[in-house]
């Protein structure tokens, strides 16, 4: 790619910004020298069709964005916030910017931008099932009606007492706890009933 032909592409602002991070980013320098060596290989980076023109780095004829996520996130905003995109889904906008420029995870930072965009999450159609209509909390007429009761078992015994039954109601909310002996075998419906019928009603 010429350089003409990538003003024509992209905006004046974002040119400068990549002139300016190929010429004082000092990693950009070190992959410069190291292309220049013909080295096959930068710390984790490969420069296998890597190249330097006109002091820009390419990779595969790529203009090659890195070390730098803010300049990453702005082309990608050119790319998918203008108006004739429409804002585009992911895959179209992965193949547009990959036309002319390339960096490592472009397609995670492509794939995170647009699950940020605003426009994009207000304008996305939902396909999870439609909700059922909502149904009224039954109303309480009468106090102990409708109670909530659990037993509290495996405690050490105290008063000769091993288990306490708590029984709450749902309407006034008010309490009754209830000391017992019961081993798990007499734990029953019966046993239940009486001990309701007791000390509840």
């Amino acid at each position: 790619m010429k350089i003409a032909d990538l003003k024509k592409n992209i905006s004046k602002l974002i040119y400068k910004q990549i002139l300016e991070i190929n010429r004082i980013d000092e990693n950009c320098t070190l992959l410069h020298e190291a292309i220049a060596r013909d080295e096959i290989q930068f710390e984790d980076i490969k420069l296998k069709n890597c190249y330097v023109q006109k002091k820009i780095l390419y990779h595969d004829n790529q203009l090659w964005i890195l070390f730098n996520k803010l300049l990453q996130m702005n082309l990608i905003r050119e790319v998918h916030d203008q108006s004739s995109m429409n804002h585009s889904d992911i895959l179209r906008t992965m193949k547009i910017i990959k036309r002319n420029y390339y960096w490592s995870f472009i397609w995670k930072t492509i794939n995170h931008y647009i699950w940020n965009c605003y426009i994009c999450q207000c304008s996305k159609t939902f396909k999870d099932k439609s909700n059922e209509l909502l149904h009224s909390l039954l109303i309480l007429e009468q106090q102990w009606q409708d109670i909530v009761m659990n037993f509290i078992i495996d405690l050490s015994d105290s008063y000769n007492y091993n288990v306490i039954l708590t029984v709450i109601c749902k309407l006034l909310k008010e309490r009754h706890y209830i000391f017992c002996i019961i081993n798990d075998e007499d734990i029953t419906v019966e046993r239940t009933a009486e001990m309701l019928i007791q000390w509840v009603y």
